[in-house]
């Protein structure tokens, strides 16, 4: 087998990717678009709208959202300039075999969620046409089918979805905009609306960071693919000014006009029923297959140290995940699995602190090394920091998370790495006498 059909079989799990598939900077400003494109972002930007004024709906969706840029520049960067996916460049602080913790816990977090957004989809379709015969988990194992055909295609499947998915969610905004501006009323209501039960900044930033911060943190799985920091920048920027900007601003002036927030019924109050169902269909999609996409990589990281490395094709993996989630799915996961991704969101988040503090602080790169006991460590406080946060309802425990395994890392690595230098400097001088 070539170079390049090993590559494109594996996805260029193992390796960097080359300058040869690195991709222009259309394909990856589509593609990162198309994974923040999803009905969550809608949903959000609705419940943030119809709890506060218009005004500070907006300064809320620019500080959230730029809190998001700022991790996805980070992390991409590096993406970018190594060519590792978000798996591989976790072995650069934890090590080897460490890094294989994070991928299992990526790996299941994807899985939840592609397992949820089938039950939800499920349920959208079944209470929308009433003709719909197929049981709900019939119907939950259908959808995820269809979003497992783009991501055992690996990058191009993803690129040709999203090249659909991105225009249809444009779409979808933009019409709810105009629709907006005909209801009754129109813009002057939305800028002069009060709501009935307010939110704090506190409580709106929180959801907007935390509802898409898992994304943020694993789209090196495509930043890799970077020409340049050039197009890494504006690819990013417009990307996620897109997918969760637009979205979040569209839901939060159709929640304002419609006084909803929620999303189905917000839509169907101005009349857009099944522009926003048509819509859905690949918001979900181009979501869902980055998440099977971005667990296969977490999961060749695991099988890089045993002996099915290089055994195991993308779309055998890719299919395994999507049926593990399809079982799930058709299971009924919905009623349980909440305090499952509670729990993934305060340990995920945390990796892309110490990762930055790796290699913009330490430098000093773990990956040959089985397990790094300070990394483990860090992820420890920062998860323990991030459930008082979250109980105690304290800032956003996402990012409570990723400041507190950054410092924690550099901090305790400055220590004890000095002390071992130290140590090991010694005896060379005792050895030499």
């Amino acid at each position: 087998m070539s170079e390049k059909g090993s590559q494109g079989n594996f996805e260029n799990a193992f390796s960097a990717v080359p300058d040869s598939q690195r991709k222009s900077l259309l394909s990856l400003t589509v593609v990162l678009a198309g994974y923040p494109i999803a009905l969550s972002n809608f949903v959000i930007g609705g419940a943030v709208g119809v709890g506060m004024t218009f005004s500070k709906a907006l300064l809320t969706l620019l500080v959230g959202n730029g809190v998001l840029m700022a991790i996805v520049l980070a992390t991409g960067y590096m993406a970018y300039k190594t060519g590792l996916s978000t798996s591989f460049l976790s072995r650069r602080a934890f090590g080897k075999k460490g890094s294989s913790i994070f991928s299992i816990l990526l790996a299941i977090s994807s899985v939840t969620w592609i397992s949820l957004n089938g039950d939800i989809f499920a349920r959208l379709i079944k209470s929308t046409f009433s003709w719909w015969t197929l049981p709900i988990s019939i119907t939950a194992i259908l959808c995820i089918a269809l979003w497992t055909q783009s991501a055992i295609r690996g990058y191009k499947g993803l690129e040709i979805i999203s090249f659909l998915g991105v225009p249809a969610a444009l779409i979808m905004s933009i019409v709810g905009v105009i629709a907006v501006g005909r209801a009754t009323g129109g813009f002057g209501d939305v800028f002069n609306y009060v709501p009935v039960n307010p939110i704090s900044f506190t409580a709106a930033t929180s959801s907007i960071i935390g509802g898409w911060v898992f994304g943020a943190t694993i789209t090196p799985d495509v930043c890799r693919f970077a020409k340049s920091t050039r197009d890494l920048v504006i690819g990013s920027i417009v990307a996620f000014t897109i997918g969760c900007l637009g979205l979040q601003f569209a839901g939060a002036l159709v929640a304002i006009s419609t006084g909803n927030g929620d999303f189905t019924l917000a839509m169907a109050a101005l009349g857009l029923s099944l522009i926003a169902f048509i819509a859905s269909i690949f918001c979900l999609w181009t979501t869902q297959d980055n998440n099977i996409y971005g667990a296969s990589l977490a999961i060749q990281n695991i099988l890089e140290e045993t002996h099915l490395k290089g055994k195991v094709q993308h779309k055998h993996i890719a299919l395994a995940i999507a049926g593990l989630a399809a079982i799930f799915a058709a299971f009924g996961i919905f009623n349980y699995i909440l305090p499952i991704i509670q729990f993934l969101s305060l340990l995920i988040p945390p990796v892309s602190g110490l990762i930055i503090g790796e290699e913009f602080f330490i430098k000093n790169s773990k990956e040959n090394k089985n397990v790094n006991k300070i990394a483990l460590v860090s992820w420890l406080i920062a998860g323990i920091a991030s459930y008082i946060s979250l109980k105690a309802d304290i800032f956003v425990p996402p990012i409570v998370g990723i400041v507190t395994s950054c410092l924690s890392y550099i901090i305790l690595s400055k220590i004890f790495e000095e002390k071992d230098k130290n140590v090991q400097d010694i005896s060379s001088e005792r050895i030499s006498v």
